[in-house]
């Protein structure tokens, strides 16, 4: 039996998400050192791509089958932080960009690898930029058509960033964004028109070598 969270853990901190991260990163250990022999990652996988790509779901599948944790820098933002058209519309861009810089910099600090998916604009972030090269992660870009994207973040809803014309904004955002994906990608996966358990698929085939078969005398 676990003890029910306590007031302070369930406000937004940002104490409170290191601990709920630390929690995560070390449930997954445990499952890897229980189920050992199994395919492993030591390297955690880093998905980076435009709003409606399906990062959040794909990752999650991905982390599932490399026994990894599955880590949302936008979930750990909102722990930190509050929800995040609430802090746009306190802060504005500006300032979510720079505690976004820093959530995800001490995700790739941490020593246990995971499964990261991130925000449509964290590649904003030279700085970001910088350490998803240095990581040894596998960042890859998630990409999708337009018209599959704005199916799937309906009118916006949620995202500060595409208020007025979802539309026109996500194609100029993408437009600005895309150099940079390439720029820290190491590998990309297209998900348009196949379910994201395909794209998780081609992700894991990234990081799990095939076997080589074995040779026989004729």
């Amino acid at each position: 039996m676990t003890d029910a969270p306590s007031p302070a853990d369930l406000a937004p901190s940002w104490e409170a998400m290191v601990r709920g991260l630390d929690a995560q990163l070390a449930a997954a250990r445990v499952r890897r050192d229980i189920a050992a022999g199994g395919p492993a990652a030591p390297a955690g996988v880093v998905i980076v791509g435009p709003m409606g790509a399906g990062k959040t779901t794909v990752g999650r599948l991905v982390a599932e089958r490399l026994s990894l944790a599955f880590v949302d820098a936008d979930d750990l933002f909102v722990r930190a932080h509050g929800p995040i058209p609430a802090f746009f519309a306190e802060h504005g861009e500006p300032a979510f960009r720079r505690e976004e810089e820093r959530v995800v910099a001490h995700v790739l600090d941490r020593p246990d690898p995971c499964v990261l998916a991130c925000g449509g604009g964290v590649v904003l972030s030279a700085a970001t930029r910088r350490r998803l090269a240095a990581s040894p992660a596998l960042v890859v870009s998630l990409t999708v058509a337009e018209e599959e994207a704005l199916r799937r973040v309906g009118g916006g809803a949620g995202r500060p960033v595409l208020a007025g014309d979802p539309a026109g904004t996500w194609r100029r955002i993408l437009a600005e964004r895309a150099p940079l994906y390439r720029e820290v990608a190491g590998a990309e996966v297209d998900g348009t028109g196949r379910p994201p358990s395909e794209a998780a698929s081609r992700i894991v085939d990234l990081m799990i070598p095939p076997t080589p078969r074995s040779r026989t005398r004729p």
